[in-house]
């Protein structure tokens, strides 16, 4: 049950903020680029460049976290 917990609490929020950082440094990069091809869809670029890369932070989490559950020995 702790190993649970601590995947819940501890692993899971802490790879998707390491995920999410490392993908927002490298759209960050290529965000003014982004941006002056987007002309009146600027905003919307903008904050699509910080969503889509949390939600494909918390699907890579999940799995990791997924493969770390652990399972019973007998089914």
């Amino acid at each position: 049950m702790a190993v649970k917990i601590l995947i819940a609490l501890v692993a899971f929020p802490v790879l998707v903020h390491a995920i999410f950082l490392a993908m927002s440094f490298v759209v960050g990069l290529m965000l003014p680029e982004m941006l002056s091809h987007a002309g009146d869809w600027a905003g919307f670029v903008s904050k699509g460049a910080m969503v889509v890369p949390f939600l494909i932070a918390v699907r890579i989490a999940f799995g990791l976290c997924r493969r770390m559950w652990p399972m019973p020995a007998v089914r």
